[in-house]
């Protein structure tokens, strides 16, 4: 009896495994340049917070300089879009300006109905912060 259990159980395992990989995605912080917003960082921080939620991302970590949201998959036959994660990150630059850097990480589960949200996260921000310098 006791090796039709681990028949059931085993598939059902790995497949909860293979999932939770999927789904594990960390944004890393870009090198070089930022794109500097002439407004102090608090401000900068909740048009990053609004622009992940208007692209459809849940918000999963809120800190003064940095915030990350996590796309939701779209589940059917097969995995579809969703799934990235994207991190925002604030560089303080005196008073009333702030650099903002953008990463959007893909999880390797559905990563062909992935895409990259920095440029539409940037372009959200710019609508509320108007035009970067």
């Amino acid at each position: 009896m006791q090796g039709h259990r681990w028949n059931f159980f085993a598939p059902t395992a790995m497949l909860a495994i293979v999932l939770t990989a999927g789904c594990a995605s960390t944004p890393k912080m870009p090198s070089g340049g930022s794109t500097v917003f002439g407004k102090p960082p608090a401000v900068v921080q909740k048009a990053a917070l609004d622009s992940l939620i208007v692209a459809g991302f849940e918000i999963q970590k809120t800190e003064p300089l940095y915030v990350e949201g996590l796309r939701p998959h779209r589940v059917g036959l097969v995995v579809g879009s969703g799934g990235e994660t994207v991190g925002v990150w604030l560089e303080p630059l005196g008073d009333s300006r702030t650099g903002v850097r953008v990463d959007t990480a893909k999880s390797l589960l559905g990563i062909a109905g992935q895409r990259n949200w920095n440029a539409d996260i940037l372009n959200e921000m710019s609508k509320s912060l108007g035009k970067p310098e």
